[in-house]
């Protein structure tokens, strides 16, 4: 008897799926680079080096991370405008005023800046850890269950969690700058710890579920960002992790994103259709770089470096928010697509 079995359709070899392929393996290099960078710099401060060449190499490298990371939010105006069907320029207005709102608020008195923090902080690492969690399911096509799915977008956000409750100290100064009930916060043991125990169990149940389920790729990434997390001077790890990882793996989702790049990836690959991307991406891109040096600059030459230093963090907070809301926008389009085409979408028939 001829029985009938659903079997996956091939995936075209210049599909999207090839061009976010090459930014996961391009950000498993990266993770690899920080947690060799981060042990040499660790050895390095273990034997006293910590205020010569090492720190300024561990300056560098969070420059450096920092700024190969502004492109990857560079074109929100050009997905905003294509999601709404609003021109560039309201695009472009609108994505502003988020900001500036936000600003607003996070300097509002009577609980509202503090009530807005917690909110921006939240969307956060919400957008991080889903960053993550997209990756997984579109380069290794998993669906896992709503708890896998929770534990993998928080198990994720390793080289984000675990430097922030390792530095501790070194930024409750800054915290306090910010909001004093986050310095509270980031100067008490039982938080610190308490953050990295809720993290480190996350990372358990995504890395058991990873292995039960033959996805030894996305365990693997896992536990290097845990590793990077654990083993860089904390601002070097998030800072590495920022631009040569979720920076990486997302410009990679914008070349099926972007109209003009997903037509090139489509007819000629992912080396023109990344030429493209870069093209319109390089204004935008030297714009944030110019404006997040400026911040900096102002922020060392200010008579108190460490309230200038939580300002500025305020205000990239701000600058954020807006990508943050267009790259949710996005991801909810695309779950709200597979849902409409999964149960007819690449399956066909075949005799068994």
């Amino acid at each position: 008897m001829t029985m009938l079995r659903p079997v996956p359709a091939p995936v075209p070899a210049s599909s999207p799926l090839r061009a976010l392929r090459a930014g996961v393996i391009g950000s498993r290099r990266a993770a690899l680079v920080g947690v060799g960078v981060g042990a040499l710099l660790t050895g390095a401060a273990a034997v006293g080096l910590a205020s010569g060449p090492a720190e300024a190499l561990t300056w560098s490298l969070v420059g450096l991370g920092l700024l190969v990371g502004l492109p990857h939010g560079s074109i929100d105006h050009v997905l905003a405008a294509r999601m709404t069907g609003w021109s560039l320029p309201v695009a472009a207005a609108a994505y502003g005023a988020v900001a500036a709102a936000t600003w607003g608020l996070l300097h509002a008195p009577h609980g509202v800046g503090a009530a807005t923090l917690v909110g921006v902080l939240a969307l956060s690492l919400l957008h991080f850890g889903l960053g993550e969690l997209e990756v997984f399911r579109a380069d290794a096509a998993w669906h896992p269950a709503p708890a896998v799915a929770a534990a993998l977008a928080l198990a994720g956000t390793g080289a984000l969690l675990v430097p922030l409750a390792r530095a501790g100290d070194d930024l409750v100064g800054v915290a306090t700058s910010i909001s004093p009930t986050l310095g509270a916060v980031l100067s008490s043991p039982a938080a610190r710890l308490g953050l990295i125990a809720v993290w480190g169990a996350a990372l358990l149940v995504a890395v058991a579920a990873a292995w039960r389920a033959g996805r030894s790729d996305v365990a693997r990434d896992l536990l290097l960002v845990a590793a990077l997390g654990t083993l860089a001077p904390p601002l070097l790890a998030f800072a590495w992790w920022f631009g040569g990882w979720h920076g990486v793996r997302h410009l990679a989702r914008l070349l099926g994103a972007e109209p003009g790049s997903a037509r090139l990836l489509e007819r000629e690959g992912v080396g023109p259709a990344a030429r493209h991307l870069a093209r319109i991406a390089a204004a935008p891109s030297l714009a944030a770089a110019a404006t997040v040096v400026a911040l900096l600059v102002l922020t060392a030459r200010a008579g108190d470096p460490t309230a200038a230093l939580g300002g500025t963090l305020v205000t990239l907070l701000a600058l954020t928010v807006p990508h943050m809301a267009v790259v949710l926008w996005m991801d909810l389009r695309t779950w709200r697509t597979e849902r409409t085409r999964r149960p007819a979408a690449g399956r066909a028939l075949r005799p068994r």
